[in-house]
């Protein structure tokens, strides 16, 4: 992904050996701790399919969360133990028996609870086929936001959304007696998960009667964890068979984000992205004046700490990227824009709680009479351009119209189709979709945030962050733009991840000092 930096070792060879503090940071080699996959959708013949691969020698379990695209409130996450090189594959598609959808495999990977299994209203499906092979489905579940304090609970809020992927720690075999369970096999956890002649891992059940009770992960979740060591890499495409057109796309990778293990019951919502390291490291795109890497410590309330410094990886002034809807070759573009951290800053309990660098709260119910959400939304500044360098300055807007500013979204996955209202998509959505009327056949388009005149109309705050005494300007955010060429009876499809200008690139005359002690500016 866009920003950011050799590795911490390098880092620290480059500048003579020096001291590295200990920050996380967005890897750009693609492999890390935690993967933040932008995208998934399963309407109108959609489906996601995604890998997550564990490349070194060591076992791993994983938190694999899938979160809606309104508010980013969970509706499903599983742990996930891959045994070393393993290979995790799965789908995200339309639920076969009901209106949301689900996560769909035949990998034989364990995931602790099995996937297929029952979850209340909303049971699980294992089928085995004439080979041999199970396939499990899992639907999505609205129970987060389907209370009396969201006007919309319907489970086709599950149809689109974004995927995070924790490394929670290194799994090893233990010995000793498991005192529920007199027998050394109960604790050879690394053992269990990995894989034999047939491709069949050991023991998936004997993890999951760990983490029943009284089995020993129940009682104590560290037993035989380490911390993460990172590795992980992820793939995914999208793609509708009926339009004929697939696009590929990576999830953002970051690396050192935990500073301990955090092997948590798979029925809880932890751990969560707001929970990584304080410090975060990120490049100041200064590399002759001497300070290429800044490391920032953050020293606010424990709560928003840690979503604060992931976000400080993530931020950026502007997206840029290419249109292409020309209507000689049936072009169409999509953008999807996905902000991963937002809804720590912006579910919030009172009004005027927003946290930076945001700068509007999600209220799912808002009125007295007729129930409506209220979004949070924030402003941007579209700038487009055709392939000729015209421009177009004034009368754009994103639908709908917020008639005090040149656009805004508000969802934390949005899909911005190009296009005057009811444009079709490049990626077949229609779920929380929205469009943007772009004046030209094909040029490109940058999508503005933190400057002065994208104060938020709502709110009246502007998108920055302050950490020590360092303002950081713009807002966290990920995705790419999808395109679509239409000819007869085929068509393409390609995705381009978004440029990002990257807001630490600062003067090299600038001096970057903390309130706080913690932390080394190289």
């Amino acid at each position: 992904m866009k920003k950011n930096l050799i590795s911490l070792a390098v880092a620290a060879s480059v500048l003579g050996g020096a001291a590295v503090q200990a920050g996380q940071y967005v890897n750009p080699d693609k492999t890390g701790e935690v993967l933040l996959f932008p995208f998934f959708n399963a309407d109108n013949g959609n489906a996601t399919n995604m890998h997550i691969v564990n490349t070194t020698a060591k076992t791993k379990a994983l938190k694999v969360r899938f979160v809606e695209y309104k508010n980013s409130n969970e509706i499903l996450d599983f742990n996930l133990y891959l045994s070393p090189k393993d290979h995790f594959a799965f789908g995200v598609i339309a639920d076969p028996n009901g209106v949301g959808a689900g996560v769909i495999t035949q990998d034989n990977s364990c995931t602790v609870p099995a996937l297929g299994s029952a979850n209340g209203a909303f049971t699980g499906t294992q089928t085995t086929g004439a080979n041999g092979a199970i396939t499990r489905y899992q639907p999505f579940v609205n129970y987060v936001y389907a209370t009396t304090e969201d006007v919309d609970s319907s489970v086709e809020r599950t149809m689109m959304g974004h995927v995070e992927v924790i490394e929670m720690g290194v799994v090893s075999d233990m010995g000793g007696v498991n005192p529920t369970t007199p027998t050394n096999k109960a604790r050879q956890y690394a053992s269990f998960a990995k894989h034999g002649a047939t491709g069949v891992p050991a023991n998936c059940n004997g993890l999951s009667v760990a983490w029943a009770t009284p089995g020993l992960w129940a009682t104590v979740a560290s037993d035989g964890i380490s911390a993460p060591t990172g590795g992980l890499y992820g793939l995914a495409y999208h793609i509708n068979v009926g339009a004929a057109a697939s696009f590929g796309f990576e999830p953002t990778a970051i690396d050192n984000w935990a500073a301990g293990q955090k092997h948590t019951d798979p029925g809880t919502e932890t751990p969560a992205i707001n929970e990584g390291r304080l410090v975060s490291t990120i490049h100041t795109g200064s590399v002759t004046a001497g300070d290429p890497y800044l490391e920032l410590t953050n020293g606010n309330a424990a709560e928003i700490a840690g979503a604060q410094a992931t976000s400080a990886l993530l931020m950026t002034q502007s997206l840029t990227n290419d249109v292409m809807i020309n209507p000689a070759i049936g072009g169409q573009t999509d953008w999807v824009v996905t902000f991963p951290t937002k809804r720590f800053h912006v579910d919030t309990a009172a009004p005027t709680a927003v946290v930076a660098p945001f700068t509007d709260n999600w209220d799912g119910s808002v009125g007295t009479t007729t129930k409506k959400e209220d979004p949070a939304c924030e402003a941007v500044i579209p700038g487009v351009y055709n392939r000729e360098e015209l421009t177009q300055v004034g009368g754009l807007q994103f639908s709908p119209k917020l008639t005090t500013a040149a656009g805004t979204i508000c969802n934390e996955v949005a899909v911005i189709t190009m296009g005057s209202t009811g444009t079709a998509s490049a990626l077949s959505v229609t779920t929380g979709q929205s469009f943007f009327s772009f004046p030209y056949a094909e040029g490109w388009m940058s999508l503005n945030f933190g400057l002065p005149q994208t104060k938020n109309a709502i709110s009246g705050k502007s998108q920055n962050m302050v950490v020590g005494q360092t303002t950081l300007t713009g807002l966290p955010v990920i995705g790419f733009g999808a395109y679509k060429v239409n000819n007869g009876a085929m068509s393409y499809g390609n995705a381009a991840e978004h440029k990002y200008q990257s807001l630490n690139r600062l003067p090299g005359s600038i001096t970057l000092t903390l309130a706080l002690n913690a932390y080394n500016q190289l």
